[in-house]
């Protein structure tokens, strides 16, 4: 998004490098195939079997693996934060890299620093957890992956107690542990003790908790202007599930809509392809986000966009007044794109039953119409990949149509609406992270 942030990034990670006594790779390497999850107990430590030799593939798809063991809810996209890290290499190895549901990307420790390493991950709300899972196939080497780690849960942040411990292999996909009693709070540490013989680098690459959250906290409003790094004041909006605004960079504008624990927005600044997705999780003290973003045309994450809350007053932009119709966000992507992404209109599950949280983000979209009584639209549903494809293509068909009746019922012609359902078939993002899953979620709007 920001050439000059980007470039700054860059040259502190080679700094960081030469210092080092040997040479730490920011890009991740290649992946092995996924291996068969072994469980495994606090009494029986299994080790899973040797997988395949490595070979150059994507990202392997680990769903089958995964399906039957319920929600990540050490996913960033659920809402999982990192809280501290004792030691933390940063930039490509960062420990949030764990929380991106990709066994390329993971943590790595900070050069000379010297274990035991805690990384304390917390929740949106109390959880219970049935299982963990690591992988290791892309450490930079076999001698560099974690190998005894203690996990330990806690429900405020301070006082842990122990789940149990694991023995990680070396080159190894889904590594799969069952603790004997469930694990319950709101905090999980990963204590690393040892490795598998390097004496300057320890790794862990993706981790997940799959459980269920026993609480279920309503999202307050998060209306405000954020100090957001190189990038200036961002001017955020929320209106029901809805957010719009602005950031100061490069006439920078945000529009969006939590689902669930996230909130999924589209950016888009001056210039060609400046544009893409990014996904923010508000912090525990509700008062600042962590955020990713990425270009539409990449698929890499960037996580810099740390926005700290320095007022409750929205304010505004030179390019975005929310008072004003230049705030209507839907009508401007309207007027120059032709069409706008909605993460605003939510439904409820495996539903075409419009959440009420939606209504705002569907009275920018009757305004926009009623402002502009020329344009047809076409009304996109669009799911992500869960259940079978024929059901998914009937109920976006089913939630676009409500979006369809919605608008007739507040004065728009019917003559001017058509809807459409495509199911997931046209993704987004994969459909192999909750991350991917989010993004794919949504209706959109085009303008005939």
């Amino acid at each position: 998004m920001n050439a000059k942030g980007k470039i700054l990034v860059a040259l502190l990670s080679v700094v960081m490098m030469l210092t080092a006594c040997d040479k730490k790779e920011e890009s991740a390497p290649v992946v092995n195939p996924p291996v068969t999850p072994v469980v495994s107990n606090a009494d029986d430590q299994s080790i899973p079997a040797t997988p395949a030799p490595a070979t150059p593939t994507e990202p392997p798809d680990t769903s089958s693996a995964t399906a039957e063991l319920g929600t990540n809810l050490l996913s960033f996209a659920n809402g999982a934060l990192v809280e501290r890290a004792s030691s933390n290499y940063g930039g490509g190895w960062d420990a949030y890299r764990m929380l991106l549901e990709n066994p390329k990307y993971g943590w790595a420790n900070r050069h000379g620093d010297k274990p035991p390493f805690e990384i304390v991950f917390s929740f949106p709300e109390r959880v219970e957890i049935h299982s963990f899972m690591f992988s290791t196939a892309a450490t930079e080497s076999p001698q560099r992956t974690a190998k005894d780690v203690d996990i330990e849960i806690s429900e405020d942040g301070k006082t842990f107690s122990p789940v149990m411990a694991v023995e990680l292999q070396t080159g190894a996909d889904n590594q799969l542990f069952k603790p004997n009693t469930p694990a319950t709070g709101r905090y999980l540490r990963y204590v690393v003790r040892s490795n598998h013989g390097d004496n300057e680098y320890w790794e862990i690459m993706d981790t997940r908790a799959f459980g269920i959250e026993l609480t279920n906290t309503p999202m307050p409003n998060v209306t405000g202007t954020y100090q957001g790094s190189e990038y200036g004041k961002f001017h955020l909006l929320q209106e029901g599930a809805q957010l719009s605004g602005c950031y100061e960079y490069n006439e920078g504008i945000v529009q969006g809509g939590f689902d669930q624990h996230a909130l999924n927005l589209t950016w888009r600044e001056k210039g060609e392809n400046k544009e893409g997705p990014a996904i923010m999780v508000l912090s525990r003290d509700r008062k600042n986000f962590k955020g990713f973003w990425r270009y539409a045309r990449d698929d890499t994450w960037s996580l810099n966009w740390d926005l700290k809350k320095i007022s409750d007053e929205v304010g505004s932009c030179p390019h975005w007044k929310p008072d004003t119709a230049d705030g209507n966000l839907v009508a401007k992507g309207l007027a120059s794109e032709g069409r706008v992404r909605l993460y605003g209109i939510n439904f409820d599950t495996d539903s075409d039953r419009i959440r009420t949280d939606a209504q705002p983000t569907l009275n920018e979209l009757i305004a926009a119409l009623k402002a502009n009584p020329a344009w047809k639209i076409i009304i996109e549903g669009h799911t992500d990949a869960s259940g079978g494809a024929e059901h998914n293509r009937d109920l976006s068909n089913r939630r676009a149509a409500a979006v369809k009746s919605a608008l007739a019922a507040a004065g728009i012609d019917a003559d001017r609406l058509d809807s459409k359902g495509f199911g997931a078939d046209q993704p987004l993002a994969t459909n192999d992270t909750a991350i991917g899953r989010s993004q794919n979620r949504r209706v959109e709007i085009q303008r005939q």
